[in-house]
Formats: structure tokens, C-alpha cells, sequence
């Protein structure tokens, strides 16, 4: 499904309709934008840039990403985008011409139509717009659909800013409302040091990758694999009282209430209901222990 190349473009079959976007998150506005090329007769693709474009432009004020590109492409699976163009970022991207770009898009597919979200910049010094985007589908004879931005309840705007905010201060009511889906994380489950174990409140470990913004410590979560779900709390840290600070490294972490299988190798999606509590480092291992059985009775009432 994935593509990173316009090679990989021109050899698609059929007229084009792409999404254009970073699409960081995955928010309800970019929905609208994707599920907009998705509904035109032909090859849905949504495109978006690695890096983030403004880690070339203005790395000082490049924000933290939310969804990794793999996470993203999981994601786009469910909405039914026929492809994933993941275009590099560079210097000579940063520095192409609004023309130019739209001259490539073209040249390389049988392009129907492209769909952008009603505030899409691109090219050099984001002079291009979607006026301009509009003005350059006359001539070289694609539409153009712009998508307003969609407004919460409470008639402000929904962005990856916003998520942000929220997904930072652990408030996943909001978080998940911003989104149109609660919000998880998946990864398989690799061995760690054990030390769950040995204090009675086995772990499973979780490869994935998490948005540097959030929160670290204990959440309530919900855990599926093998289309099983269970309750569940997790850490997510440092772990500062078993690792010292210069072999930490950030950790998902899953204890599963009632719960002692062996899933190693097993792709488990956490999803993320209620922050408990922020990281503590504990003078020894009773601390720890005491704190976590009272981390499982918090969280099963608010399961």
C-alpha cells in the first residue's frame, strides 16, 4: 500500500485522487479531507512528507508528532485509502516552486482530482494555497476539493495542536473526541527484565512507538490481541526506580488484571481511558509494589 516515489505514482493504474496533507494524528478534519478523495471513482492516494516539513523549515518550532508513519498507514487501512505516499522532505522539496510541484504531480499519474483542507500551503515560502492549487487545476485539468475545517462541539476549530495540548495533559475525553476515535497505541509484545514478575504484577512490554508528548506515568487502559480484550493499567516511563538514569529508556508497559499468558510476539493494541497518576521514583521495591496494588484498585474502578 505504501509508496515513496513518484516511479511508484506513474505506475499506478487509473485516474488518481490524492488527499495532500501531513495528517499528523489522524484528527476528524483530516478524515473529511481523505474520505473526500476516497469517495471519486479511481485510485485513492493519500500523501503526506517525512519528515514533518517544518523540521526542515523551522526545526526550532517543529512540533512533537503524535502518530508515527507506520501508525498513520494502520490507520489509513480502515478508511479505505487505496495507497500511502509517504514523500520525503528535504531542502530542494522545502525550495521547489508551487508550479513545479503541482508539474510533478501531474506528469506522474492521471491525476482526477486532489483534496486539501481549506488552510493547505505548499512550495516555496508556503506561497502556495489553495486559490493557487484551484488556478493550476484549470490548467492542467484536475478539481480541486477544499475542505473546511471541522469545528467540536464547542465551535473551535479541530487541529494537531489541539491534540497535542490534550494528549499532553492526558485528558482523553477530549483527546478522543478531537480524534472520532478513542486513542491507542499497538506494538508487539518483546521480552523485558522480568521485574514485573518478581513483584507479583507481570507485564507484557509493548514495541511501539509513543508520541513523545504524552504524560509520563500509570493509565487505565484497555488491552486487545487476538480479537480478546481485557482491563488492564499501564506504565509509561522511565521506570526511575529499577533503571538507573543512564540506561532508561521510555517504556509501555501493560499489567492485565487476572491475566497470565504468554503473548510474546503477540501485536497488542492499548487503548488509553484515564490517566491515574504521574511517575514516581520509590525508595525500594516494597514502595513500588504497594503503590502499584493500589494502582490496580483505582484502575478497576474506573473500568
Amino acid at each position: 500500500m505504501r509508496i515513496e516515489s513518484f516511479s511508484e505514482l506513474n505506475s499506478i493504474n487509473g485516474v488518481v485522487n490524492l488527499a495532500i496533507g501531513v495528517f499528523d494524528g489522524l484528527h476528524r478534519g483530516h478524515i473529511e479531507v481523505i474520505r473526500k478523495a476516497c469517495s471519486k471513482p479511481g485510485v485513492s492516494v493519500v500523501l503526506t512528507f517525512e519528515p514533518h516539513p517544518m523540521r526542515i523549515i523551522n526545526p526550532e518550532k517543529a512540533p512533537q508528532i503524535i502518530s508515527s508513519i507506520d501508525c498513520r498507514q494502520m490507520l489509513l487501512n480502515e478508511f479505505g485509502a487505496n495507497k500511502f505516499m509517504v514523500l520525503p522532505f528535504d531542502k530542494t522539496r522545502a525550495s521547489q516552486e508551487p508550479e513545479e510541484f503541482v508539474e510533478e504531480l501531474v506528469s506522474n499519474c492521471d491525476l482526477g482530482s486532489i483534496s486539501v483542507g481549506d488552510d493547505f500551503r505548499f512550495g516555496k515560502e508556503r506561497k502556495g494555497c489553495v486559490q493557487l492549487l484551484k488556478k493550476f487545476s484549470k490548467k492542467y485539468q484536475f478539481e480541486v476539493f477544499e475542505i473546511e475545517r471541522v469545528k467540536d462541539k464547542n465551535g473551535l476549530v479541530i487541529s494537531s495542536s489541539r491534540v497535542r495540548e490534550k494528549l499532553s495533559e492526558g485528558d482523553f475525553q477530549i483527546v478522543n473526541d478531537l480524534l472520532g476515535r478513542e486513542f491507542s497505541l499497538s506494538g508487539e509484545v518483546i521480552k523485558g527484565k522480568g521485574i514485573g514478575r518478581q513483584l507479583g504484577f507481570p507485564t507484557a512490554n509493548v514495541d511501539c512507538d509513543v508520541p513523545r508528548i504524552m504524560r509520563h506515568g500509570v493509565y487505565v487502559v484497555k488491552v486487545s490481541t487476538k480479537n480478546q480484550e481485557f482491563d488492564a493499567i499501564a506504565n509509561l516511563g522511565l521506570r526511575p526506580t529499577v533503571n538507573s538514569d543512564l540506561d532508561a529508556s521510555l517504556l509501555l508497559e501493560v499489567h492485565i488484571f487476572d491475566f497470565d499468558k504468554d503473548i510474546y510476539g503477540d501485536i497488542l493494541t492499548v487503548t488509553f481511558k484515564k490517566f491515574l497518576r504521574p511517575e514516581t521514583r520509590f525508595d525500594d521495591l516494597d514502595g513500588l509494589k504497594s503503590q502499584i496494588e493500589e494502582d490496580i484498585i483505582n484502575g478497576k474502578k474506573d473500568l
